[in-house]
Parts: C-alpha cells; structure tokens; sequence
C-alpha cells in the first residue's frame, strides 16, 4: 500500500543524512481523530534469514554513529539506497498505524 498518495510522510532524520531507516506519518481522519504511523525501512526484504548477511547484521547490531564517521550495521549499497526512504523514491517499509481519537488515546492499530 504506497502511504504517500494518502498520509503526509516525513523523515525524523537530520538533513543531510543518506541512511534515512525511519518515517512517521499523519492524517486526519473525516470523522474527527488520527491516524499516526512509524515506518521503518524494511531491511530483512533484502537480508535473507541465515545468510552471511544475515549473520553479520546481527553480530553488529546497530550502526555507530561517531563525530567523524560511522560504521554501518549493513552495507552502504542497502542502508543509504535501496533501504533509504528517500522522498520521490519508491521504497518497502514496515509500518504500524495507529487510529487515535481527539484525546490522543488510540482506537485502533
């Protein structure tokens, strides 16, 4: 379901960044509350269960993130482009939505 064509999405990344992994998004919905969603880059459409890939994404378990450099959790071909959730460009993500009322208390996810 591309969330573009009906939700406002937006990066939580610093400008600049090429590894853009995470997106929330907002609507308003007609008979009043929200809808909220958290869109993560969806990394494990392209590192398969048990691969080498696999195993070493796991054993670093993040990317680290130093004043001068960083060192990537996946390789650079994947966390800053086929997995970057760059505007304009279609990408997988996975998401949760949340349907909150007027209060903010969630309805439905």
């Amino acid at each position: 379901r591309d969330l573009r064509v009906t939700h406002r999405v937006f990066s939580i990344d610093p400008p600049g960044c090429q590894d853009i992994d995470d997106a929330l998004s907002a609507r308003p919905l007609p008979g009043g509350g929200f809808e909220v969603g958290v869109h993560i880059a969806d990394v494990g459409y392209f590192v398969r269960p048990g691969s080498v890939l696999d195993a070493e994404a796991r054993g670093r378990g993040t990317t680290v993130y130093l004043t001068d450099r960083r060192f990537n959790m996946i390789p650079e071909e994947l966390s800053e482009n086929l997995c970057s959730l760059r505007e304009g460009v279609d990408r997988l993500s996975v998401s949760c939505i949340w349907t909150m009322d007027d209060e903010g208390l969630i309805v439905d996810v």
